[in-house]
């Protein structure tokens, strides 16, 4: 059973990889394959009375490192091919960790070997379903000792209502230090941009992983003398940015000058600063816009 759900699961998260890291994002991605044990633990205690199917008998799990980069893989991976979406609005008047989990089909070309590694005492009781947890480094952590040392030991904090709370009250302090660092990068991008470090301003604002170091001399002399068009890539959307890159399936090489000419197409539409794409950079951000 596991070997063939095991491959299902390597391809999905090998999809998923391949995605983010075309973006620059910057993750971790762990996958799980449910076990004969884990399934009948849940349909004993969960799903006794047989009338909801387990959704979850492959799960992965992408831990991003900003929060901005959860919401836009919400979005993203609540699009398309979606069977149930659990994410949780915040509540400023409790202290609850967001749920952040998103079930989708499996791919049409896997159910057969999908269901061929199901036990005929499950066929029934499973959907060809998977599902995609999305978090942050700093959720992860706490997710994994409330998981271990609450959720798994329920009867030992019975009474403890205190605690609990107080534990809850953790996962706040680790908001507000999501909150903060974020604020401390676009803090960081505006001032790199007041002193003209457009290269420090692109990397702080978008926080995305590069395959250089620097922009080329010549557009960042351009971008010197044309600080309207700096300002320009320091108010773009992010978000729009990281959709486009997620959607669109061809090549694109992060660099920061390919990131400049990106933003310059999809939103500030410089003619001059088009002329500046040198020949293979034009004809990869054509064939990668029209995919």
């Amino acid at each position: 059973m596991k070997d063939i759900l095991n491959d299902i699961s390597q391809e999905l998260t090998d999809g998923i990889s391949k995605s983010l890291s075309r973006c620059g994002l910057m993750y971790r991605i762990f996958s799980r394959v449910k076990t004969v044990d884990s399934i009948r633990h849940k349909l004993n205690v969960k799903y006794a009375d047989k009338k909801v199917k387990i959704q979850d008998m492959i799960g992965i799990r992408i831990v991003l490192y900003f929060q901005d980069d959860v919401d836009a893989l919400a979005v993203y991976y609540s699009a398309k091919d979606v069977v149930k979406k659990s994410i949780d609005e915040y509540d400023s008047s409790t202290f609850k960790p967001q749920r952040l989990n998103i079930t989708r089909h499996i791919p049409e070309n896997m159910v057969e070997d999908f269901f061929s590694a199901v036990p005929d005492e499950f066929k029934e009781l499973v959907e060809p379903t998977y599902e995609i947890q999305i978090r942050t480094v700093f959720s992860e952590g706490w997710h994994e000792v409330e998981h271990d040392l609450r959720y798994k030991c329920r009867d030992n904090w019975e009474g403890c209502d205190q605690y609990s709370r107080a534990l809850n009250g953790v996962i706040a302090t680790l908001e507000t230090a999501e909150w903060n660092m974020r604020a401390v990068f676009s803090e960081m991008a505006r001032h790199n941009f007041q002193h003209s470090d457009f290269t420090s301003m692109i990397r702080n604002k978008f926080h995305l992983k590069f395959s250089d170091h620097s922009i080329s001399p010549e557009l960042d002399a351009f971008l010197k003398r044309n600080r309207h068009l700096a300002e320009s890539i320091l108010n773009a959307d992010r978000l729009i940015v990281i959709f486009t890159l997620l959607s669109h399936t061809e090549t694109f090489t992060m660099t920061y000058d390919n990131m400049i000419f990106l933003i310059n197409r999809i939103e500030m539409m410089d003619a001059e600063l088009r002329k500046l794409e040198p020949g293979h950079v034009n004809g990869m951000l054509n064939a990668f816009l029209r995919s």
